[in-house]
């Protein structure tokens, strides 16, 4: 909740007033969306099958979605639909209203429009539905070896109330499966749900949604190599600036990292070829290991040093180098550096 609410604010002071947020169910709360309303963003945000009326609505939508025509256009393993509601939010007042009487920090319902797109794909159901059975299996067996309930994690604890009977006569205890309460958890697997106050259109709605995730991992790649931990500006203009110049960096960084593994592919052919001296297969023997060994942005700490001075005047011409050794020199030359 803290973390929507500094983002909306964070939002605001860039300028950003309309923008559609898309969000993973570890932000799904009906305070957050509540939030995001009421700052007028659009938003999408998978939220668990198991809210109560959540699960009420994909109960009424399961002979919808097992019709053909649910099918997704760009990904045949996924049916889904879109669900148009009315629903209620909660918002708390932050002024105080004298001719109403209501005061600041009090509650207020109010009613929006929201889509509801609800999806089931069936070899996550059947993925699913093993690792479950998997996990209750391997915790049967726990008990039935002598582990405590008590001695389990909390997690687990749920699940053996949940799923299992225990009876114990003597010394023998006996793991009697709940097949109603097992049946049930099975009925849900599959299904996923996104819930947005824009997106109609459930195969929209899902493109965008996964569309995130390459927006992450290249925000991820920004956060790990181009300094994008910090926003460290203070203007729109500014930010964008410096996120075009940390996506240049990343084509660079992405570039050198390819040049790497081809040079790894380069150094074991190399090695397979039997063609090498003792003193050249000493020297690629040496370098691959440091290469496989030397993560790639020490790969650049240890060559920011390389330099190449020349002068030219009418008395003479001299060129030199900073010392490189045998193996840099290898390296160099094979990811395709000249240094006379």
């Amino acid at each position: 909740m803290v973390s929507v609410t500094n983002a909306i604010k964070q939002l605001s002071a860039l300028g950003v007033n309309t923008t559609e947020i898309v969000t993973d169910n570890g932000y799904y709360s009906e305070q957050n969306l509540s939030e995001l309303l009421q700052a007028g963003f659009d938003f999408i945000t998978l939220a668990k099958n198991n809210i109560k009326w959540v699960r009420a609505e994909i109960d009424r939508q399961m002979d919808a979605l097992d019709d053909f025509k649910s099918l997704c256009p760009y990904d045949h393993s996924t049916h889904g639909i879109s669900v148009m509601l009315m629903h209620d939010f909660v918002k708390k007042r932050k002024y105080a209203n004298h001719k109403s009487g209501a005061e600041k920090g009090s509650e207020e319902v109010f009613t929006r429009r929201i889509y509801l797109n609800i999806y089931f794909n069936l070899a996550r159901h059947n993925s699913d539905k093993a690792a479950f059975e998997d996990s209750l299996y391997e915790l049967k067996t726990q008990l039935e070896s002598g582990t405590p309930v008590s001695e389990l994690s909390p997690a687990a604890q749920e699940k053996v109330r949940k799923y299992f009977t225990l009876k114990k006569r003597g010394n023998k205890l006996t793991v009697i499966p709940n097949n109603k309460a097992i049946q049930d958890a099975n009925k849900y697997h599959g299904y996923f749900v996104l819930v947005s106050n824009k997106e109609k259109d459930p195969f929209e709605c899902l493109r965008k949604y996964r569309a995130r995730e390459t927006i992450e991992s290249f925000f991820q790649a920004e956060k790990q190599h181009a300094d994008g931990t910090r926003p460290r500006v203070w203007s729109s203009d500014t930010l964008r600036g410096r996120m075009f110049v940390q996506f240049v960096a990343l084509c660079y960084y992405e570039y050198f990292s390819e040049e790497i593994r081809k040079l790894k592919k380069s150094l074991d052919c190399d090695l397979g070829s039997g063609q090498l001296s003792s003193e050249d297969l000493r020297l690629t023997k040496k370098l691959r290991s440091w290469v496989y060994n030397t993560p790639l942005y020490l790969q650049l700490q240890w060559f920011d040093t390389v330099e190449n001075v020349q002068i030219s005047t009418k008395l003479y011409n001299r060129r030199w180098n900073t010392e490189v050794s045998a193996c840099d020199s290898l390296y160099l030359k094979k990811i395709g550096v000249t240094v006379s």
